[in-house]
Formats: structure tokens, C-alpha cells, sequence
């Protein structure tokens, strides 16, 4: 199976049994990836949180400094 497979039915099990994505949001690194590997490192992060092997947060405090958009993009 591909990584691409096995992280879809990870996402969306055909199977609910209760479970739903929220919000879910990756951001650009620094290194060029392939798909394939994008797929295996967020498959295996989701196997770590299933597993009890990663904290688990329910929310994610934003606490940046907002700045008008004419001004980031001048910078």
C-alpha cells in the first residue's frame, strides 16, 4: 500500500467509530520532501498519538503580534 493510502484511511476510516479531523494544517519546512515521505512522517506521527506515545493538546494558543498585511509585505 502507498504512504498516500495508508494515510487517507488513516484520516478517513470507512469505519468512523466516532473519530473526526478538526483542523489539521502542515506548513512548509525548509527542505524539499516528496509526497511519498510527507505521507510516511505524518502516517507515523498519527500511529504515535493512536499509540498513547505523543501528548495529545486540544488547542493551540495563538499568541502572536498581528501586523497590517501592507506592512509584511514591504518587509
Amino acid at each position: 500500500m502507498k504512504e498516500m493510502d495508508r494515510l487517507v484511511a488513516l484520516l478517513f476510516p470507512q469505519e468512523n467509530s466516532g473519530s473526526r479531523v478538526l483542523d489539521l494544517k502542515f506548513f512548509p519546512g525548509e527542505q524539499l520532501v516528496t509526497v511519498e515521505d510527507f505521507c510516511k512522517d505524518v502516517h507515523a506521527a498519527f500511529v504515535q498519538l493512536d499509540a498513547g506515545q505523543a501528548k495529545v493538546s486540544a488547542g493551540f494558543p495563538e499568541d502572536m503580534t498581528r501586523i497590517p498585511v501592507d506592512k509584511f509585505l514591504a518587509a
